[in-house]
Parts: C-alpha cells; structure tokens; sequence
C-alpha cells in the first residue's frame, strides 16, 4: 500500500473512533450518568477548603452529611435570632387560627327543674288544667318547697282536691275518681271496703245525710286507699292519694326527737278517746270527751302506744313537745280520721 493510501485508512479509523465516542456520551448522559465535568475551574468550585482557626472548631465544609432537603416552597429561612422560620404556608395556618373564633364549649343539658320551679309552673296552669296542676304541683311537693310558696302551695292542693277527688261529680282526667253503681242489697260500708274508703267519705262526696242507699243509685268514689307521710324535719304530714298530694297539715311531735321512724299500718281508730298514759299514775287518766284530755278529738292508732291524735294545746303544733305521738289540730284530725281505713292505709315517717 502506499503511503497516501496508509494516511486515509489511518483518518477514516479516526474518524470511526470518534464518532463512536461521541455515541456512547450521549447514550451515557441520557442514562442518568453526570457528565463530564465541563472545565477544570467548575471542578475546584466544588471542593469545599476548610482552614483551621488555632482554638476554633473546623467549619463545617460542603463534604460530609447533608440536611434532609425541604419541599418544595416550604424551605426554612432563618431569622435574625438564628431560628429556623416557620415555612410561609404554616404561617398562614397559624395566621388563620388566631383569626379564627373559638369554637364554643359543648352544650350542657338544660338544668333539672327544682321543686320551687316546678310549684311555681303549676300553680299558673289550676285554672284552666287542675288535673294536670294537681299531678305537677305533687311532683313538686315530693320535691320540697319551702318558705310562703310551700304556705301557697298546701292551700291550692288542698283546693283541688276538693275540686277533683272530694267534690260530689268526677271531673276529666281524674285517674283516682270514679262513679260507682249501687247494686241490690249493697250497703255504704261495702262499697267503702270496696274501694279502700272510710263509708262516711262516701256520705260526704254524695251529700248523704243517712246511710240510707237504694239499687240503681249513682255514687262518687275515691278510689284508696289514702296514705300519710309524715315529715319530722318539717313538722308537716300529707295525706296522698296514690301520686297527687290531697292534704298537707301542720303536726306537733314527740320531745327530744321521740318520735319513732318507720311505716306503720293504721291499726284503730277511736273518737274521743280516753286518755291513759302509759308510766304514768292512774290519778293521769281522762275520760273519753273530758275539756283536759290531751288526745283532743280523735285517736288513729299506730301500734305499741303511739298514734295521731289531736290536742287541746294547739300552741304546741310545730314543736316537739309529745310523748312520741303525732299531734294535730282538732279539726285536722277529724277530717283525717275520715280518710284513712284500719288495715289498709300506712303511715310513713321520715326525717
């Protein structure tokens, strides 16, 4: 071969080299290989030097770990106390909330209403619905009053039950009165036992003035029986008629606090009892009726001498100035006498 011939096969395998080179840096750049440093000078820009300061630590050099890169726009930017700030869009949060009203506090359920609220309520709705009154102004008595309002409230239960349960017709919505049908041969003392009633309650709902009663006749009739509940604290019994509230008196009790707790049965009832205290010198008795006699007009016997009775002090009601017995104005008791039954009817004591 000759020597031209030598230099182009020499330029032509150049020419092949190089193009294949170029080739292959591009095929490595697109594969995610970094290229090639383009000069010496952008190499030394990325070596960090670090000089040593006698009696200093080293700066820290651009070699070596790495703070974990922020998002993007949340990057931290210090402020002038050197604390890394909080990234714009927290900002903005915190912004928003400090704008933002606070959120209101859980509702709390509605208070229970107490017994002066529940009296007071009542009492505004006697006239056009008593029986619905009547049934509220119970509840509320259950509850406790007190004070003038507790006075009010006494006098208008007292008031309605003579409208509904002690009154000669039964009016709507009373659950605890009734008419009763006389049947052949019935007497008023069945009918009474019939309905836990004393026989002279049904004389009075029906203006009877003998106990004289015929077949066919229509009657007015409390269904019972009748209970009493005494209060000691407040020196009050009440007479109920299931869950209404019939009757409230004021009572006297027994000294020292003697007046025992409990339920008891009513196990007698005696008018115009004779007077024998028990401990004491027969020189003590009264006869049955006599202006001294200490039991007043009526006995109802609780058992193991004890009983409500009346009194011929009526300045000691609301005090404890008894033996133990239950003590009430004479005509509270007679009217009481008349509601409740031997046998049937309890009197409860509380505190």
């Amino acid at each position: 071969m000759t020597r031209f011939g030598r230099i182009v096969v020499t330029a032509v395998v150049a020419v092949v080299l190089i193009g294949v080179t170029l080739i292959a840096a591009h095929y490595l750049r697109r594969s995610g290989e970094p290229p090639l440093p383009e000069s010496s000078e952008t190499a030394a820009s990325t070596d960090a030097v670090v000089v040593e300061t006698p009696g200093q630590a080293p700066a820290a050099s651009g070699v070596g770990e790495t703070a974990p890169a922020a998002a993007p726009g949340t990057a931290p930017v210090e402020d002038p106390a050197g604390e890394p700030a909080a990234p714009p869009a927290a900002k903005e949060t915190e912004a928003a909330a400090e704008a933002a009203p606070a959120a209101p506090e859980a509702a709390r359920p509605p208070a229970e209403p107490d017994g002066a609220d529940l009296a007071t309520a009542a009492l505004a709705m006697v006239d056009d619905r008593p029986v619905v009154a009547q049934q509220r102004l119970s509840e509320a008595v259950r509850m406790g009053v007190s004070g003038d309002l507790a006075v009010r409230v006494n006098k208008v239960v007292r008031d309605l039950a003579d409208r509904l349960q002690f009154a000669g017709a039964c009016r709507p919505g009373d659950a605890y009165s009734k008419y009763h049908t006389v049947q052949p041969g019935e007497t008023l003392s069945a009918i009474g036992q019939k309905y836990l009633i004393p026989y002279p309650l049904v004389m009075k709902l029906n203006g009877l003035e003998t106990s004289a009663i015929r077949a066919g006749q229509k009657l007015k009739v409390v269904q019972g029986p009748i209970h009493l509940e005494v209060l000691k604290g407040g020196f009050e019994l009440r007479a109920w008629v299931d869950k209404v509230c019939v009757r409230a008196y004021p009572v006297a009790l027994g000294r020292n606090n003697g007046t025992p707790e409990g339920t008891f049965n009513v196990k007698n009832k005696v008018r115009n009892p004779p007077y024998q205290p028990q401990h004491k010198p027969k020189s003590e008795y009264r006869d049955a009726g006599a202006p001294d006699n200490p039991l007043g007009t009526r006995w109802i016997d609780l058992g193991n001498h004890y009983g409500i009775h009346g009194t011929i002090e009526p300045e000691s009601i609301g005090q404890q100035v008894s033996e133990g017995c239950i003590r009430m104005y004479n005509r509270h008791v007679e009217e009481l006498y008349d509601l409740v039954v031997v046998g049937a009817s309890k009197v409860e004591i509380r505190p």
